[in-house]
């Protein structure tokens, strides 16, 4: 895999100034383009960058369980914010964990709330490569992140448990209040990421699995999707895959990193990795139950002043 990219490439290609062009296979070519989750203008680029280079493939910073942002619109982010309670968010704990359950919660009223602001819903970007790649003959889409629940995971897995309830007091007592430089900035950058920067002083370890692992993860994707394609009438049987990848702005420097990396991913996944359970000792887990519950008792509280 060539280790080559050119920076802000020809303008009759695009105009956008985060526009990466990546050498694949065969003369192929990745045309990575990074954005912010709400704003017009990336939504613009995307929908003009594939217009102008016609992919074979179009690669979104999604997963699976967060294909759905591709139908969804202002009003329902805003009705799933206020259908948010507190039954629904203990059985979302019940069902990941309280780190997970408050971030997801968070991010809910956080995306909400910029939406009333803006009128914009988030991944708009994402929707308009997904129906412009509709909109060409034999051009796929693929869902190229990291599983949410994985990511999720390791990063809740790689703190020891009395930095999980540290970090959910954290995700407890944030302040959700925006001001006009936050709206700002959520336009320019990814919310996830912004929120990962807040903590990640604090937690490297988890900044660690939601940036630099799935900067590794987008990479493996993009190289499996600029591979050759097979094509009888050509000789040697391949002709050249033109890819777009959209992913978040914050993204687009790792990928680069690691585009010139035989990066062996496998570890990522459980089933390809030991798990050592060690038991806690009496007191420890007196202390983790004393220290959870103190956790538990202020929910109410926080959630009324989230609202």
């Amino acid at each position: 895999m060539s280790e080559v990219y050119q920076e802000n490439p020809n303008e009759t290609v695009s105009s956008s100034t985060n526009l990466f062009v990546l050498d694949g296979p065969l003369n192929g070519k990745v045309y990575l383009i990074g954005t912010a989750h709400f704003s017009l203008e990336s939504q613009k680029e995307v929908k003009n960058l594939i217009q102008n280079v016609k992919p074979n493939r179009v690669v979104l910073e999604l997963c699976q369980a967060r294909s759905g942002i591709l139908n969804l619109d202002e009003e329902t982010i805003i009705k799933d914010a206020k259908d948010m309670n507190y039954s629904k968010l203990r059985k979302l704990i019940k069902e990941t964990s309280i780190a997970h359950g408050l971030l997801q919660y968070l991010m809910v009223n956080l995306y909400a709330k910029v939406t009333e602001e803006l009128g914009i819903a988030p991944g708009g970007e994402f929707r308009v490569a997904n129906n412009e790649a509709k909109k060409l003959d034999g051009c796929s889409v693929i869902l190229g992140d990291m599983p949410i629940k994985l990511t999720l995971n390791r990063g809740f897995n790689s703190l020891p448990w009395y930095r999980k309830l540290r970090l959910a007091w954290c995700l407890l007592t944030t302040d959700t209040n925006l001001t006009k430089e936050d709206i700002e900035e959520l336009k320019k950058h990814d919310m996830l990421e912004t929120l990962v920067k807040e903590f990640g002083d604090t937690f490297p370890e988890f900044k660690r699995v939601l940036i630099d692992e799935r900067d590794m993860y987008l990479a493996h994707s993009l190289k499996q999707a600029c591979q050759p394609i097979p094509n009888d009438f050509v000789s040697g049987g391949f002709s050249p895959a033109c890819v777009v990848g959209v992913v978040g702005l914050g993204h687009c420097k790792g990928i680069k990193e690691n585009w010139p990396n035989n990066t062996d991913i496998s570890y990522l996944f459980p089933e390809n990795r030991k798990i050592i359970i060690k038991p806690l000792k009496k007191y420890g887990k007196l202390i983790k139950f004393g220290m959870l519950f103190g956790v538990i008792s202020v929910f109410g509280y926080q959630l009324f002043r989230l609202k």
